[in-house]
């Protein structure tokens, strides 16, 4: 047994001996630091060397670099048997490109960090400072068993362009960006926490954004915003509020499922000035809308709702990935027409359907419009000249519109009519990209057909109207005037010459034979 017992005792001591020897010797570092450099030299895109190794029962330094351009530097106090550490680290790499295996995605540029972990296995703190995105950055983080506990950071005026950059993004944006978190569980099933973002000096780079989206923003458009997150078990949920020279955004609450990240939100959209929008549609607008809703989004549907009031009406709308419906009710054209700068030409009120796909620009829409009236213009005008008759009198109960979109070309059908009007628009083409308007309106008025052809700018076309059948027209109704007034005289005459009877019966047959000629059946 006393032998066995001393075997086993030489045979331990061998073991610490020869991991003495491995570890702690310059010899054993020389082993550990070639491993160590074999080892990153597999994982990384980059020459990875180290320089310096020493480690002893008390001490330990580690110099090494990637590409002889970034170092990293470890060097400080320890206590292997009581698990206790006092170290300082800086770490200054020149070209993030390299770590692409370790990150898993392309970046660029440089990082910076430098600073201490001091503690023991209970309970350690690593406190340090970075210059990350061009910021002024410090973070003080707790681990308790070597894990993470409390977390706090503060990013001071972080550069947008230079996050674009390192995400290996285009430079879409310039401004600062400051986050201050409090990370008091980072567990996600029992995380605990509050972020609090502030973006401030923000302007979108117009020439990058036309360049890649197919765009044509002329104006400058700046933007700010501030975002608290409030960080719970799964979930983080944030209240935004984020303004630009363009439009305003306000969310209450968004819920983000951090085990799924799903989306769920509320939001408001506050348009304070519809002109400001012109960079993007391309048409010329004003006045003002807000519009309220819900966002879900899932990893294979975006739903987005929302309602509004706007033009004495309400809108109401579902857009489904990329399919939109809407439901707008009791709108008053007049003041539709106002909004888009186009003639004030008619008034009615209108309910519509929309179906339209974003993706393709393609859709239907379907209207009835209520009570119509024409309000005077060259149509109007035109007809009362030939017509002597004064259309804006006229009272369209129902008018019927069916509508095809084709990305911003409208081709349209419109079917109305009154007490003594029949109205059909057979071709109506607008060409909202070239604001131009191509429409034939057919009329029946009084049993008369005539055909007026609407050509131009949009928003001040050019009416021309075939007169053929309304000169016809005027005609009838002149030439009765002066049957009317000439009838007696001529009568008188021809009974002078003729004799009664024989009179009467000329002066019937010259009349008639007038009215016959102007068409007066």
């Amino acid at each position: 047994m006393k032998r066995v017992f001393l075997f086993f005792l030489a045979s331990l001591l061998i073991f610490l001996g020869l991991l003495y020897g491995l570890l702690f010797t310059p010899t054993g570092n020389s082993l550990v630091s070639s491993y160590i450099q074999k080892s990153a030299n597999e994982n990384i895109n980059a020459v990875f060397k180290v320089k310096e190794f020493s480690l002893t029962t008390s001490k330990i330094k580690f110099v090494a670099t990637i590409d002889e351009n970034s170092e990293i530097d470890v060097i400080g106090d320890l206590a292997l048997l009581q698990k206790r550490v006092d170290l300082n680290y800086e770490v200054n790499i020149k070209d993030l490109s390299k770590l692409e295996k370790f990150t898993k995605q392309k970046l660029k540029g440089s990082f910076y960090t430098k600073g201490t972990v001091v503690g023991d296995e209970k309970l350690t703190k690593v406190n340090g400072i970075s210059n990350i995105f061009d910021s002024s950055t410090s973070y003080d983080i707790k681990l308790k068993d070597f894990k993470p506990s409390d977390i706090k950071f503060l990013i001071t005026n972080a550069k947008i362009k230079d996050i674009l950059y390192t995400l290996n993004q285009p430079s879409y944006a310039n401004g600062l960006i400051s986050i201050d978190g409090k990370i008091n569980n980072p567990n996600i099933a029992s995380l605990d926490g509050i972020i609090s973002t502030v973006i401030t000096s923000g302007e979108v780079n117009n020439e990058v954004v036309n360049k890649a989206f197919n765009q044509n923003l002329m104006v400058p458009l700046t933007f700010k915003g501030d975002i608290v997150t409030n960080l719970e078990p799964n979930k983080a949920v944030s209240k935004i509020d984020f303004f630009t020279s363009m439009a305003n955004l306000l969310i209450k609450k968004a819920v983000v499922d951090l085990t799924n990240m799903n989306i769920n939100s509320d939001y408001l959209l506050s348009i304070p000035d519809l002109i400001n929008l012109y960079d993007l549609t391309q048409t010329k607008m004003r006045g003002s809308i807000n519009i309220d809703g819900d966002i879900e989004k899932t990893a294979t549907l975006m739903k987005v709702s929302g309602a509004s009031m706007l033009l004495d009406g309400s809108l109401d709308f579902t857009l489904l990935n990329d399919d939109l419906k809407a439901d707008i009710k009791n709108i008053d054209i007049q003041k539709l027409n106002h909004m888009m700068y186009y003639p004030d030409f008619f008034t009615s009120k209108a309910n519509a359907n929309l179906i339209y796909n974003i993706k393709k620009q393609q859709g239907d829409l379907v209207a009835t419009l209520l009570d119509g009236q024409f309000l005077p213009n060259e149509f109007s005008k035109l007809i009362n000249t030939f017509a002597k008759f004064d259309i804006t009198r006229e009272v369209y109960k129902s008018i019927d519109v069916k509508s095809n979109i084709d990305k911003k070309v409208i081709n349209s059908t419109i079917d109305m009519s009154s007490d003594l009007t029949q109205i059909n628009v057979t071709k109506s083409e607008i060409d909202l990209e070239k604001s131009e308007v191509d429409a034939l309106v057919k009329t029946q008025l009084k049993g008369v057909e005539f055909d007026t052809f609407i050509t131009g700018d949009l928003k001040s076309p050019k009416v021309s109207v075939d007169t053929t059948n309304l000169l016809k027209l005027k005609l009838k109704k002149e030439s009765e005037k002066v049957i009317k007034k000439h009838s007696k005289k001529l009568e008188e005459k021809l009974t002078e010459k003729l004799g009664e009877q024989q009179g009467k019966k000329t002066t019937q047959e010259i009349i008639e034979g007038f009215r016959k000629f102007f068409g007066n059946e």
